[in-house]
């Protein structure tokens, strides 16, 4: 190991070896500082009071720039293991403070108004623990860190990588994270200086960081609460990640309301730099946010990378793309004439013209598999049809995420996935039940089990129940469906029932029944559900839900893991 010595009062100079990660962290590359074992040879400081200096070479201090300017962000990571804790009446867990310097000439003086996270050694009973400190986006690469304790304590790493803040249980020993800003390791996550290492807003420059959330079980669920705001996750095996942007307050000191341990891992990463691919001159959003749909709902048009729209990605179902559009009118742009195309009975197949699509009324929320979405594309392209503007951008949207596909000599075949549409116009009630709804199809798109289950509840459902909704769907003038399509019927069957909690089932139907719509156009039909209390849509809605909460941990009502 090669080092170099300044004297007994100050450092090893440590050069630098690229390895990889013991620690499970979202970065491209790191390397380590190498540091030697210091004990039981003493070089603390005593006239510092317990202080030790540990200076970057030149060669690490340029390669820590460069790190630094390359992702935007960095933090060093230690590894440090109590020898000999030392308590005093004032000092009675052993405290120990790990901060950065900028001076190494000026370093005494300078570290006494410079963040510092403090950390108490008592609690480890002599274990290893590690520490990060992120750098300061305000203050750049630092010349060097210092540790001041009073017990003896070994540096086992050093480590340079991306910036992360929180704690993570998951490895060997135990690692907890700190914004620029410090803290102190108290029980909490404290995301309150984070905007000094990553991006608070979204823009098309820079990204809001995303939280990582591991759970060690997969019981019950976990309260995160970030300012007042809870979210309440059901735990799984997999990790769960939340975009900073979908909460109100994000930096912020994380809490764990009712619980008696942390989850696994909480940790605030930056986010993918690919999420700022765009297309059209840089006008608009290509690569969809992977989030959970609990999160959509009430995510800010503020925080949205585009104007018109956001994109998002189905967190557990990949190629399941959502759409958050600003408004009904340019909802319809991208996707009316593909309602008309794909569902409405008498215009199924046809293309129709702008003039013929005219006041007339698509929907609320779309869904649409990714066979549909490439029959209308290569339509287009065999009829030399003149699209619109926003057409032309789904169709490189879902291109380039793999949802359809174009060969070299343009036609287009399908992919793998589904598109799913919502509007900000619909208000937030209508928003969660879309998102049920249409989350609903984008599963039965893309899963085969699923569409087999609905199909056996589907044919043995009382078909005098039945009868009403296949009735209800073809005079609805706003839905129009053609009921001869039995894919499109069994997939609009499962989504009715599945759209709100199944205590709520009957009563919906029911009230569907009475409706002054349904007793004009399906009155024979109608009045059967009003008779029989909406029974049958209840029993079908119990089987599916039984089934979807055994498979996915999912509910009728429910697409999401997360709420709020």
């Amino acid at each position: 190991m090669q080092s170099l010595h300044f004297s007994k009062k100050s450092i090893f100079l440590l050069y630098i070896l690229l390895i990889p990660l013991w620690f499970s962290c979202s970065h491209k590359s790191a390397f380590t500082l190498d540091i030697p074992d210091f004990y039981p040879s003493e070089v603390l400081e005593s006239s510092s009071g317990g202080v030790r200096y540990f200076a970057f070479t030149a060669d690490q201090k340029g390669a820590i720039s460069n790190f630094f300017e390359k992702n935007g962000d960095a933090s060093l990571l230690i590894q440090i293991s109590p020898l000999k804790i030392r308590t005093s009446a004032v000092d009675t867990e052993g405290i120990l403070s790990f901060g950065f310097f900028y001076d190494f000439a000026s370093r005494k003086s300078e570290i006494q108004s410079l963040p510092v996270i403090t950390d108490f050694l008592k609690k480890y009973e002599g274990s290893s623990f590690a520490l990060s400190f992120c750098f300061s986006s305000e203050k750049g690469c630092p010349a060097g860190f210092f540790i001041k304790s009073a017990s003896k304590v070994r540096i086992d790493s050093a480590q340079i990588l991306r910036a992360f803040v929180g704690h993570d249980f998951s490895g060997e020993i135990p690692v907890y994270a700190f914004a620029p800003n410090g803290g102190t390791n108290n029980g909490t996550d404290d995301f309150r200086g984070a905007s000094l290492a990553f991006n608070s807003i979204n823009s098309r420059e820079g990204l809001m960081p995303r939280i990582t959330v591991k759970f060690s079980d997969t019981k019950g669920r976990q309260k995160l609460a970030f300012d007042g705001e809870v979210l309440y996750i059901r735990r799984t095996s997999e990790p769960v990640e939340i975009p900073t942007a979908a909460l109100k307050s994000p930096f912020s000191v994380v809490t764990y309301p009712d619980e008696e341990s942390y989850p696994l891992s909480v940790l605030l990463t930056a986010s993918d730099k690919n999420l700022l691919t765009f297309a059209q001159g840089k006008k608009n959003v290509l690569v969809p946010i992977k989030v959970d749909p609990g999160l959509i709902m009430k995510w800010s048009r503020n925080n949205w990378r585009g104007n018109d729209y956001e994109l998002f990605e189905w967190d557990r179902f990949p190629g399941v793309l959502f759409f958050d559009i600003s408004t009904y009118s340019v909802q319809d742009d991208f996707f009316r004439r593909l309602a008309f195309f794909v569902e409405k009975a008498g215009y199924k197949g046809r293309l129709l013209s702008d003039s013929e699509l005219k006041g007339k009324h698509g929907y609320n929320a779309h869904d649409y598999k990714a066979d549909d979405l490439a029959r209308f594309f290569e339509k287009a392209r065999l009829e030399n049809f003149p699209l619109n503007d926003k057409e032309l951008l789904l169709k490189e949207i879902l291109a380039y995420n793999g949802v359809i596909k174009i060969s070299s000599n343009g036609e287009v075949t399908a992919g793998q996935g589904a598109a799913i549409s919502i509007s900000q116009e619909s208000p937030t009630y209508l928003r969660t039940t879309f998102i049920a709804h249409e989350g609903w199809h984008g599963i039965f798109f893309i899963d085969e089990e699923f569409r087999n289950t609905v199909a056996s509840i589907y044919y043995t459902i009382d078909p005098k129940t039945l009868a009403y909704l296949r009735k209800y769907f073809q005079v609805t003038p706003t839905l129009n469906y053609d009921v001869r399509d039995d894919y499109l019927m069994k997939n609009e069957f499962m989504a009715y029932l599945l759209q709100q909690p199944v205590s709520s089932t009957a009563t919906y139907f029911v009230n569907m029944a009475k409706r002054e719509h349904s007793q004009q156009m399906a009155k024979y039909e109608a009045d059967y559900i009003i008779e029989t209390a909406g029974s049958g849509f209840e029993s079908a809605a119990s089987l599916l839900d039984e089934y979807v909460s055994d498979r996915w941990n999912l509910n009728a009502g429910r697409v999401w893991l997360i709420t709020r």
